[in-house]
């Protein structure tokens, strides 16, 4: 019995679909098998009967058909009867369809191929990028843990105003975010963002924000209440102004915000994004200061800058990523009833309106991919940039206080075990703090 079919070529307009074919392929999948074929080639020959008409390979020649292949390699099943014929049909799909994914295994093929500098997108495989994520995710169980939080007061001053710091393939820039120029040097020629996480300052002194942040830090270089309501929206409209100029066109812009300058935010995030996609409420789990309610919320306003076409990898938690605009994450507040105090106390150290790193890297994998660049402008303490380092993104920040700065590097020192590099001079951060 021959086992050793022969290949040969035969035009696309030639082949005849067979009208008892019960597989469906949607429009998607036809794009997708288009994307298989443009990436790996066309490997699988379709199998054809005596007078070309198609057995399987249907989606494939649909997609040859979306490419414009006029040849395709063929298979011709002369030794199958009309009834095997109409057997393999269904057999060819479904016993494909018995089989299961080894998860653990297939979690580390995709942690192999995220590593790489790949030239094609992880979703030419079939999954979409929410299931890659979630994947994703069982091989960085091992790492949910945050690093120690370093407390600002102990660490020697290293970092100046200006510097440029690579820690990895991140950047952080010493720098003022409202200054076109520190966005050119932190993402010089076409280097552009996929999306945006920041938290500006609220225009609000330390004292409204708790009073353990104003014994802890005392006000804000900038933003600290000084600012009319009318400066306030103007500094938001220039720092939004740059951040639509140095990312794509489509990408999606978290902006955090306390809900007494939403009305300043909103206006500004109008005069420059293309939309308002929603708004996001975190939702701390305990309450904080307040005298008319304690607040239990910050806000994210979510917007899109650009007609280009957004990342959207949770749709509706097809994929298994369930998502609402209601976040719920513990607060630093929570953290210091549930942790004896010190867990908060050391967080507020930080910074004092700090963002749960989970929460940033959620976002993340809400709207954008591995490999991608997340900017930004106020980067504090470094929430964003252990997300990123967490979740495979390429974190640029730009961030004015030197003090954070120091804490950032430290934090990812930690978390990492790798030196971060001074751009300029070349040496490591632990070489500069030991002159």
């Amino acid at each position: 019995m021959n086992t050793l079919p022969s290949i040969e070529s035969i035009a696309v307009s030639t082949l005849v679909a067979h009208q008892h074919n019960a597989r469906k392929h949607s429009k998607k999948q036809i794009r997708q098998i288009a994307d298989s074929i443009q990436t790996f080639g066309f490997k699988v020959p379709v199998l054809i009967d005596g007078n070309n008409r198609l057995i399987c390979g249907h989606g494939r020649v649909a997609a040859c058909k979306l490419l414009g292949i006029d040849q395709v390699p063929t298979i011709r099943a002369d030794d199958l009867d009309d009834a095997k014929i109409h057997a393999f049909m269904i057999a060819d799909n479904r016993l494909t369809e018995n089989g299961e994914w080894n998860n653990v295994l297939l979690a580390e093929n995709f942690k192999i191929l995220s590593d790489l500098d790949l030239d094609f997108d992880l979703e030419v495989t079939g999954f979409a990028y929410g299931e890659i994520e979630n994947l994703l995710a069982l091989e960085d169980e091992s790492s949910s843990e945050e690093p120690p939080v370093p407390a600002a007061d102990s660490l020697p001053a290293i970092v100046q105003t200006g510097d440029l710091w690579h820690l990895g393939v991140h950047r952080i820039l010493c720098g003022d975010s409202l200054e076109y120029g520190s966005y050119k040097t932190l993402l010089p020629g076409k280097n552009r963002a996929s999306i945006i996480f920041t938290d500006p300052p609220y225009n609000l002194p330390a004292k409204d924000i708790g009073k353990t942040c104003e014994a802890s830090h005392g006000d804000f270089a900038m933003g600290a209440g000084e600012m009319t309501s009318t400066q306030f929206q103007e500094f938001l409209e220039t720092v939004f102004d740059h951040l639509a100029k140095f990312s794509k066109s489509g990408s999606i812009h978290y902006i955090c915000m306390d809900w007494r300058h939403a009305p300043e935010l909103i206006s500004a995030g109008k005069n420059v994004y293309s939309e308002w996609k929603n708004l996001c409420v975190w939702n701390k789990n305990s309450g904080g200061m307040g005298t008319f309610y304690r607040s239990q919320h910050e806000l994210v306003f979510v917007f899109k800058s650009g007609k280009g076409k957004h990342q959207n990898h949770f749709e509706l938690g097809q994929h298994g990523r369930h998502r609402t605009n209601v976040w719920n994450y513990p607060s630093v507040m929570h953290l210091k009833e549930s942790d004896g105090d010190k867990g908060g106390k050391e967080a507020l150290n930080l910074h004092p309106t700090i963002k749960p790193v989970a929460m940033i890297e959620d976002a993340f994998k809400d709207c954008s991919k591995r490999g991608e660049i997340v900017l930004d402008p106020f980067l504090g303490s470094g929430s964003t940039l252990i997300a990123a380092e967490k979740t495979g993104r390429i974190c640029h920040g730009i961030e004015l206080s030197p003090r954070y700065v120091d804490v950032a590097i430290t934090r990812w020192q930690e978390w990492t075990g790798k030196d971060a590099i001074h751009a300029e001079s070349g040496m490591t951060y632990k070489n500069k703090a030991s002159r």
